[in-house]
């Protein structure tokens, strides 16, 4: 596995960094503050951001970003793969309105 680590002055180029790659299945965060973390982790485009070490399980959504995948593995945004959105408008007679 391969581990990258860069050096940054601020948050905003931290994110900028971590999301300027081809990829994007995981990634992490350590910080002081879990509060701030998870702030950074919803801003990383990737798959998966542990936290301070936090661990995913089994059942854990998995997939990418880009390069990283097409679709979700595991828990229900893997069932979304199989589905179809359709939205349906109907106009129905003033009898049934009542």
């Amino acid at each position: 596995m391969r581990t990258l680590k860069w050096l940054f002055d601020t948050e905003d180029e931290a994110v900028t960094l971590a999301n300027a790659t081809e990829y994007g299945l995981a990634g992490a965060v350590w910080c002081g503050d879990a509060a701030r973390g998870m702030a950074l982790a919803h801003r990383i485009e990737a798959g998966q951001v542990a936290v301070n070490g936090g661990v995913m399980g089994v059942g854990t959504p998995f997939g990418g970003y880009r390069t990283s995948g097409i679709g979700r593995e595991k828990g229900i945004a893997a069932l979304y793969e199989y589905t179809q959105l359709k939205t349906v408008g109907v106009a129905l007679p003033d009898h049934c309105t009542k």
